[in-house]
């Protein structure tokens, strides 16, 4: 029998190898580990959205920046418009601009008519149509310099708001009502019920945000006439554009409506000499001028 300091021995030599052998994997991997991370610092950093050309290397030549679609990005690419900015010296207080929603309708030559005595340029957010007659009043609004934006083809809200697909795919009939039509593609949209409302409430940051990246601006407003409320009267509308446009805080963008409203007509021609006589004085939009847009609400 083998002697107990022979066993002695055999079992420290197990306790020391079983120390000696962990630690020095420990001591590799750090040394692979210092090796490693230099190397990548070496590296081009890619982000998260990087995607390789097929090397084996991070070099710059090797690394295009990819972001993932949205089905509706998809849609139409076409469908936009170019946008150089905002001027910053547009912010004139006495400026009024006057919007007409919802046409082209048979009081649209009645508007114009009213615009053109008095020298007035203003601008019409219109729905698609499909009579002679509205390509007729379309083609008048563009001939006589007034701006022309996108409001809807349909307007029907349950359907254009049902999803992001949905209002591209209107709007984007709207988009060539108007080009086909007049022979100029608009730059300006105006959300029916506006950029925020209770049809859109669940996608309406998803909408802006579309728009804005197609190059399209959208135009709220500060000002409404009040004009669709019902039985609205002509002394009506013209009191609410009126007020408020004296307690504006920089420039009026008033929201009015091309829909065969006859309290309209009669409540437009006074509204602008009211306003001629108090200094102020109007222009149509394009998208150099910041509109209002509407904020997020607070949840």
């Amino acid at each position: 029998m083998k002697s107990i300091s022979f066993w002695k021995k055999v079992i420290l030599a197990s306790i020391a190898a079983m120390i000696l052998i962990p630690t020095a994997g420990v001591i590799l991997l750090g040394v692979q580990n210092v090796r490693l991370r230099h190397e990548l610092e070496a590296r081009p950093i890619p982000g998260d959205d990087a995607v390789s050309m097929g090397t084996n290397t991070f070099d710059a030549a090797s690394i295009v920046r990819k972001r993932p679609l949205l089905s509706y990005q998809l849609l139409y690419p076409e469908f936009t418009a170019e946008f150089a900015g905002f001027a910053d010296d547009l912010s004139d207080p006495k400026e009024v601009y006057l919007t007409f929603d919802d046409g082209p309708s048979p009081s649209t030559p009645a508007i114009l008519d009213l615009l053109k005595k008095d020298n007035i340029k203003a601008t019409f957010f219109v729905n698609g149509k499909t009579s002679l007659a509205a390509a007729s009043w379309l083609k008048r609004i563009a001939a006589e310099g007034h701006t022309i934006g996108m409001h809807s083809y349909s307007h029907q809200y349950p359907i254009i708001y049902a999803s992001v697909e949905n209002f591209i795919e209107d709007l984007y009939k709207n988009y060539l009502f108007i080009k086909n039509t007049t022979g100029t593609s608009p730059n300006l949209v105006r959300f029916p019920g506006g950029s925020i409302n209770t049809y859109n409430i669940k996608i309406y940051k998803l909408l802006t945000a579309e728009m804005l990246r197609r190059g399209f601006i959208y135009c709220d407003w500060n000002i409404s006439g009040g004009d669709t409320i019902r039985d609205a009267k002509a002394a009506d509308i013209t009191t609410n554009v009126i007020n408020g446009v004296k307690v504006s805080w920089g420039p009026a963008f008033v929201l009015l409506h091309d829909n065969g409203n006859s309290e309209l007509l009669l409540a437009l021609p006074r509204i602008i000499q009211a306003l001629k006589a108090e200094g102020y004085h109007f222009s149509a939009l394009n998208n150099s001028i910041r509109p209002p847009m509407f904020v997020y609400p607070e949840y």
